[in-house]
């Protein structure tokens, strides 16, 4: 059963245990849930709560929601599915921490299907991103968010992260573009070196809109040809990509007409990006998901040959 280790605790048997005593003696649960979890790490006990959530079946929820704590409990998770998880520092202090972090994300976030397949055993990519701006690194990108590779290689409990970029750079917006009387489309990218237009014009001001693929759930295969001279991903149907049309260089609300869902097609591909040990990175993303060229190998080794595999995105903090 589970394993209170505050440096190595076994997440999805405290979870398991806490389940199955629900069913018993909710009051009892909980108190001993509280007690495992006391010394972990905060995101460890996100993580926690996040397994047993999904583990619950409906007569334990019923169960505890007879228990003034049980209620509040449930309706902290009810909370927590609605906002954005932490993402905490990288790497983890072993796999099993990191595969748990990851399989709880992938339970409370992705379409049914992702977690069966996951719980299956299945090649499952999860994308981690942090909102960042286009206009970084003077518009050609950052690698601050995540890929994760879950069950690689066929091996069921592996995990391999690899920094990557889920954002487009500005150097692909048209507002870096030079204006016809000198200057720029938009002079807040000033400092941006344009290489060529990307986007769509949702809001029909003339000017295209960047897009980044929304948070969710999608599947992707293997393209039929290469991409930058290398392997590369696409979606299996439509996606759908949120817009930054008031080229602030993110994407909010306060961006109108921001998603949608039928400028973008399949395009949002997973590829190889510029190398990451070069002074000056460039992530070479119009809006793609892409992997530093340096470790792009051992991400290519991670999926093996000809994957097909569910990809989850998840807007992180």
């Amino acid at each position: 059963m589970g394993h209170t280790n505050s440096w190595n605790p076994d997440l999805e048997g405290l979870a398991e245990r806490f389940a199955l005593g629900v069913t018993r003696d909710p009051a009892v649960a909980l108190q001993q849930w509280h007690a495992d979890l006391h010394t972990l790490h905060s995101s460890l006990r996100a993580t926690a709560h996040r397994l047993a959530d999904q583990r619950l079946s409906w007569p334990a929820r019923i169960a505890l929601n007879t228990v003034p704590d049980g209620a509040r409990l449930l309706l902290q998770w009810s909370l927590e599915r609605q906002g954005r998880p932490e993402l905490p520092s990288l790497p983890f202090l072993s796999p099993r921490l990191a595969y748990a972090y990851c399989a709880s994300l992938v339970h409370q976030r992705a379409q049914p299907a992702a977690s069966a397949a996951l719980r299956e055993g299945r090649l499952l990519v999860l994308g981690l991103r942090r909102d960042t701006s286009t206009l970084e690194n003077k518009g050609r990108g950052v690698y601050d968010d995540h890929l994760v590779v879950l069950n690689g290689w066929g091996r069921r409990g592996s995990v391999h992260f690899f920094p990557a970029t889920t954002e487009p750079s500005a150097q692909y917006s048209q507002r870096a573009a030079s204006a016809a009387g000198g200057g720029r489309v938009d002079a807040r990218y000033q400092d941006v070196r344009f290489k060529e237009s990307h986007g769509a014009d949702v809001d029909r001001d003339g000017v295209l809109d960047a897009g980044r693929l929304l948070a969710g759930t999608y599947f992707f295969t293997e393209m039929p040809r290469l991409f930058l001279d290398d392997r590369a991903f696409w979606a299996s149907q439509a996606q759908t990509v949120e817009r930054d049309t008031n080229g602030d260089g993110r994407f909010t609300l306060a961006d109108s007409h921001r998603i949608d869902r039928k400028g973008v097609g399949r395009t949002m591909y997973i590829h190889q990006g510029g190398p990451m040990n070069r002074a000056t990175i460039n992530t070479w993303s119009a809006g793609c998901q892409t992997v530093p060229k340096n470790l792009y190998p051992t991400f290519l080794s991670a999926l093996g040959r000809s994957p097909r595999f569910f990809y989850v995105l998840i807007d992180a903090r």
